[in-house]
């Protein structure tokens, strides 16, 4: 078993013999596999009509022309460990067993020429790469509705979509980091999902046992698995008109790179993984957090994860997370969150062209003390509860050819709360109706280098905000918001 491999390397040779034991070989399941770095980025792509069609082959045949072959991650770790993208991602931000191992050590494998000095009575020691590990990624995209939103064009396009500066990589010994910060398509820049660790091994029962501590800017942000909503699937952001309404409260943006959170864990001979932190609010662009600034969490908000993996392609889990939350500013009282989730992935390696990947995952949410922050108008539940299912699974064949199929479902309780606060809009409700949601998602992928991957996504509502038709009182119905994404990811 490669799990047993791991341990029996890690003891006899060190960390980077370990997990260089995890790298895809050319022959069936071994490892090994030492493929010429390309940079990275990928493709996502959003379509509408035959124009658009045409762009993108067009687009997709001239790049076939100028690269040749294969999968997508961020740069800066390739030029440091000297490795494919392929070793440490199936289609980024997916991570194979190399690549988790990679990220809970600390982002420490490094081929790179060091810049030395060792310690002495008079200065601690340093040892940094001799190049910086920097890269950029570069998204464009085009949306295209169903049935257009007044005073919106259909489609639209995004450049860029995102424009994201990264260091990623070690920083020192047992110590490293991935920074982001980002320039988006709404003329907002700042820093983006960032985790920085420090990672020991040591011996717990007689078995080793990897343990570090972590800084992180978002909940699941460092996690390891792609079965939490940080980097879940599917890996093309949809930034349509109309976008789903509801979501878990641990994947919003109240949440999500507007916090600081610190945190402990630990992974025992590669079968139990324990996580235990606490975030509090850090506003970009509105900090202190105790000013009328909009909406934070308050206080210490408590986070877990644990996961059991029976073998390196296997992983059962448990996260939550259990908060105050401002939903518009300090000063007009606080509700509460409490989202607790249920989570698996599956990866299976036929041989050594094709991966598969299955992710299930299942949120419970509890909204309390709603009344509290409502005013007195409000005549709904004081308390609220929201299930969200999400399945997935993709195969992604030598690399190049991606296909991904999802499912997401969303119930909960029905109150006037969704209308008060979002109204009746395109993405709004009608009066005392249930956030209940629900659709597939399909996606195909194609990798002509790298550092390249183009995609294109199609998102199909059989129910939106409580209803298959009319759901907002205005006539829209949920068909009206299929959505053809197509995306562009380079990175370099």
């Amino acid at each position: 078993m490669i799990y047993i491999k791991f341990r029996v390397v890690a003891k006899t040779y060190g960390l980077r013999h370990a997990l260089m034991a995890l790298v895809p070989s050319d022959r069936g399941m071994g490892l090994k596999r030492r493929i010429k770095f390309k940079e990275m980025a990928m493709y996502r792509q959003k379509s509408a009509g035959i124009y658009y069609w045409g762009i993108l082959v067009l687009v997709g045949l001239t790049l076939n022309v100028l690269f040749s072959p294969q999968a997508a991650a961020v740069p800066s770790f390739s030029r440091q460990t000297g490795q494919a993208c392929a070793a440490c991602h199936t289609s980024y931000p997916g991570l194979t067993p190399y690549g988790r191992q990679f990220k809970l050590s600390g982002y420490q494998i490094s081929t790179l020429k060091q810049v030395k000095s060792k310690a002495s009575d008079s200065s601690p020691g340093m040892s940094i790469n001799r190049i910086p590990n920097l890269s950029v990624i570069l998204q464009a995209g085009e949306a295209y509705l169903n049935k257009r939103v007044s005073g919106t064009q259909n489609p639209n396009a995004d450049f860029p979509k995102e424009l994201g500066f990264y260091y990623a990589g070690k920083v020192a010994p047992h110590l490293g980091t991935f920074l982001q910060a980002t320039y988006d398509s709404g003329g907002s820049f700042g820093i983006d999902m960032s985790d920085m660790r420090y990672a020991r091994y040591a011996k717990l029962f007689s078995k080793s046992t990897l343990w570090g501590l972590d800084i992180n800017n978002g909940p699941t942000f460092e996690d390891p698995w792609n079965s939490t909503p940080g980097y879940g699937w599917p890996y093309v952001e949809n930034d349509a008109a109309v976008g789903p309404t509801i979501g878990p409260f641990i994947s919003s943006e109240a949440v999500q790179t507007n916090v600081i959170g610190a945190g402990a864990y630990q992974y025992w001979n590669n079968l139990l993984y324990a996580y235990v932190g606490v975030y509090q609010a850090a506003p970009q662009g509105n900090t202190p957090a105790n000013w009328n600034n909009g909406a934070t969490i308050s206080g210490a908000a408590p986070y877990y994860r644990i996961a059991f993996t029976p073998t390196p392609n296997l992983e059962i889990g448990s996260f939550g997370l259990f908060t105050d939350f401002h939903p518009h500013n300090v000063n007009s009282g606080k509700d509460r969150y409490t989202d607790i989730g249920l989570d698996t992935q599956y990866q299976l390696y036929p041989n050594q062209n094709n991966i598969l990947t299955f992710h299930a995952s299942y949120i419970y949410e509890k909204h309390s003390n709603i009344s509290r922050t409502m005013g007195s108008g409000y005549t709904g539940s004081d308390s609220l509860t929201t299930n969200f299912y999400n399945l997935d699974g993709n195969w992604y064949y030598k690399h190049r050819y991606g296909l991904g199929l999802g499912f997401f479902y969303t119930q909960g309780d029905s109150s006037p709360y969704y209308q008060d606060v979002y109204g009746n809009s395109s993405d709004g409700f009608k009066t005392n109706t249930r956030p209940n949601t629900n659709g597939e998602i399909a996606q195909l992928d194609y990798f002509p280098y790298q550092n390249v991957r183009l995609s294109m996504q199609y998102i199909a509502y059989n129910k939106f905000n409580g209803s298959s038709s009319n759901y907002n009182g205005q006539g829209r119905s949920a068909s009206d918001n299929n959505t053809w994404l197509l995306n562009a990811l380079f990175g370099f």
